[in-house]
């Protein structure tokens, strides 16, 4: 979990690899063009279902210039992680030269392994002050069921 916290640290600092998702977060699990489900932070909490071979892109708002960034906490066996991203909130202001700052997406890609229900969980926070024991910011828990 240190080296997850450390390189999400980076893309941070350093932009990161911008992805692709919808103009603004959604209200429910959506099913993008490429066959991604996509989770915005209203899904806290909720389920989604899919099929064995699926992908799921779980996208939060964080402020990683600040510090702050969501890792993951814990995960079904059956979920592999295969990336992380981040795209900046406002583009049309935060891709302008000399802009820095402010908030953004971070992603997190997984791809359903083989069957099985399980909870996904992110925690929101400074990496240092995670492991140093203070309490995250925020959490995340998604009850994700894949079929074969």
């Amino acid at each position: 979990m240190r080296t997850l916290a450390i390189g999400l640290a980076a893309l941070a600092l350093l932009g990161g690899r911008k992805t692709e998702g919808p103009d603004t977060q959604i209200n429910a699990a959506q099913k993008l063009a490429d066959g991604t489900f996509y989770v915005g932070a209203d899904m806290n909490g909720k389920s989604v279902a899919m099929a064995v071979g699926d992908a799921l892109r779980v996208e939060l708002e964080s402020i990683p210039t600040a510090g702050y960034v969501w890792q993951v906490a814990g995960q079904p066996d059956f979920l592999e992680h295969v990336g992380d991203g981040m795209r900046a909130t406002d583009p049309e202001v935060q891709d302008q030269p000399g802009y820095t700052g402010g908030n953004h997406y971070l992603s997190f890609d997984f791809r359903a392994t083989a069957p099985g229900t399980g909870t996904l969980t992110l925690v929101e926070g400074r990496p240092w002050e995670l492991e140093a024991g203070e309490p995250p910011e925020g959490n995340f828990a998604l009850t994700v069921t894949v079929t074969g």
